[in-house]
């Protein structure tokens, strides 16, 4: 009866690994078709809002509340719908389906009118959006001297956290050029700000935004290694197109954005990005 045993063990073994084998075949044709699918997505970033008046602000990285919730509803007009950037993520590695006409919509920095303008306009249309936060700048106040203008706290970003609607990830401790840097620097940008806001948010910090498009095969290697799952760029810094959008085929790790600027029109912006989609 032992060799009874034995070999039934072994069919157990077989059966097993067979099932793993059919799971991951599966996987492998679903990327198959994600990618033979090509569906293009647009990922939108932002960076700080004000209430009416720019007062000589740069419009690189500041527009009106006006014409932050016209943008927004304009999305939603014109038959996009928006999605998580996690969705994202589970589309390209996973097959698991999206909507029709996605877009993405993300911020820099961790301004404090993310949370005071734009977090309140998003959930009354129901928008998500990640926000990817210097982790060093956090609560900082304008008027101290270390930012121009102020950032949310921690508390605050828990509330936005826990909405469902926003999503709060990385980009970096200090906001330095990460292809600048040395590795020891690199360590500190990557790991540190991935350490605080997990031990602040309690979640897990899956995504890094690179500063100023710092975007490099090291720096890749080395933020891959920390345990980020994403890897998002300013405007679409590697190849040197100013706009573009991301389709399933290019992977997760080289994200390009559209940077949208104060007094660009709702027109304007939709030009931009239709004809990223062309291309």
């Amino acid at each position: 009866m032992k060799w009874f045993s034995v070999i039934k063990n072994n069919i157990k073994k077989i059966c097993i690994v067979s099932i793993i084998m059919l799971f991951v075949l599966n996987i492998n044709i679903i990327n198959a078709e994600n990618i033979k699918d090509g569906t293009k997505v647009p990922i939108l970033l932002y960076h700080n809002i004000v209430w009416s008046e720019y007062d000589g602000m740069d419009p690189v990285a500041n527009m009106t509340a006006e014409e932050f919730r016209q943008q927004m509803t304009e999305i939603l007009k014109r038959g996009y719908n928006p999605i998580k950037l996690s969705q994202y993520y589970d589309y390209v590695l996973l097959g698991t389906p999206i909507p029709e006409n996605p877009i993405v919509i993300t911020f820099d920095d961790g301004y404090l009118s993310n949370y005071e303008i734009a977090f309140p306009i998003l959930k009354e249309l129901n928008i998500p959006a990640t926000i990817f936060v210097v982790t060093d700048t956090v609560g900082a106040q304008e008027g101290a001297g270390k930012v121009n203008f102020s950032h949310f706290t921690w508390a605050q970003a828990r509330e936005m956290q826990a909405s469902g609607i926003i999503d709060i990830e990385s980009h970096s401790h200090t906001h330095k050029d990460m292809s600048k840097l040395s590795i020891s620097e690199l360590q500190l940008e990557i790991r540190k700000s991935k350490y605080l806001i997990e031990k602040n948010l309690n979640k897990k910090c899956n995504v890094f935004a690179y500063p100023y498009g710092g975007y490099g095969e090291d720096t890749a290697r080395m933020v891959r290694w920390a345990g980020y799952k994403m890897q998002i760029l300013v405007d679409d810094t590697a190849s040197g197109q100013v706009y573009k959008v991301n389709k399933p085929s290019e992977g997760i790790e080289n994200i390009a954005r559209i940077t949208v600027r104060g007094f660009m029109s709702c027109d304007e912006l939709f030009e931009i990005i239709n004809s990223a989609m062309s291309q």
